[in-house]
């Protein structure tokens, strides 16, 4: 499950930055207790410049109260470290989404219909004092004059709502539960077995979890976007260019030397035939710790699904 701000829920409805920080500190409060929460609750790379107040913007309205850890906090997320649903985007054909009379394809809201649409588990956050205090939250697909349907986001706008939804997500507790919940969720993978072998060392996180899951819904997606020879779609290219492409492109090739020097090492048994071994260089990259998720790509010809073969620490450390 994931979250993203409603940035039509910031429209100036506070009387001054302290009303907004006795607003905002919840949510803060909230994102450093729980790390699932941290992993998953997105905005946008420009919500800072969100109206909070009359003559405020996010931003500034941070700086006018002059708390020091309040603005680390609020910045450090806001501003920072996010994570930011515009790094991670997710592609649509058609790509326009409105609500009522607004045009939310380029804000939270949109992204939220998007990932909806090829079968995540994405709802919204609405500040309070905004005229969000309900949901579904029904987002039209496509223009009004050839609308596509509507796509109904679950919203929340309390903190006690977003506790209540936490506690019911999939208790994830330790890395055999990351490994069932991989099985269930992504069934356009073909997974090892042994996938996880080498990660079962590493101290359980929770974020971690929530990356793997990120990272695997991304190639996942891919599959859905090929057609029974692997050829891919419009969408299935947008997703190719967004995150295989560019310096912090989370999927990548190894090196040239170290495909030489750790060629032993990326050489898997095949999860269809284990007496087969392939070799996978290519990789999707989770910084801290160094995790690496290992798979087949290109995909031999004729071949749509994409086989995972492993999991966990960095394999060319050293």
């Amino acid at each position: 499950m994931e979250w993203h701000i409603n940035d039509l829920s910031l429209s100036g409805q506070y009387a001054d930055p302290h009303a907004f920080r006795a607003a905002l500190v919840p949510l803060l409060q909230l994102r450093i207790r729980d790390p699932l929460l941290r992993g998953c609750f997105y905005c946008s790379r420009t919500l800072h410049a969100c109206q909070v107040t009359a003559i405020h913007d996010l931003k500034s309205a941070v700086y006018a109260t002059r708390d020091r850890t309040y603005i680390r906090l609020a910045l450090e997320w806001s501003s920072s470290a996010g994570p930011f649903w515009d790094d991670e985007r997710q592609p649509n054909d058609d790509d326009y989404f409105q609500y009522q009379d607004t045009d939310v394809t380029d804000q939270g809201l949109g992204e939220a219909a998007r990932r909806i649409l090829v079968g995540n588990e994405a709802n919204t956050y609405s500040f309070e004092l905004s005229g969000f205090a309900t949901s579904p939250l029904a987002v039209q697909h496509g223009l009004v004059e050839e609308p596509l349907g509507f796509i109904d986001v679950v919203n929340h706008w309390t903190i006690a709502q977003l506790e209540a939804a936490l506690a019911t997500c999939r208790v994830i507790n330790n890395w055999n539960d990351v490994q069932v919940e991989i099985n269930r969720r992504f069934g356009q993978l073909i997974i090892a077995a042994n996938v996880m072998d080498d990660l079962i060392s590493t101290p359980f996180s929770k974020y971690l979890a929530s990356r793997i899951f990120i990272l695997l819904d991304v190639l996942n997606n891919l599959v859905i976007e090929s057609d029974v020879n692997g050829q891919l779609s419009h969408a299935g290219i947008a997703l190719r260019e967004n995150y295989f492409v560019g310096e912090k492109a989370l999927f990548t090739d190894e090196s040239e030397s170290n495909k030489v020097k750790f060629r032993y090492e990326m050489t898997f048994a095949d999860p269809r035939d284990a007496n087969q071994k392939i070799f996978c260089p290519f990789h999707g990259k989770i910084k801290s710790p160094q995790l690496r998720i290992h798979f087949e790509w290109p995909r031999p010809r004729g071949q749509r699904e994409i086989k995972v073969v492993y999991i966990g620490p960095k394999i060319t450390k050293g």
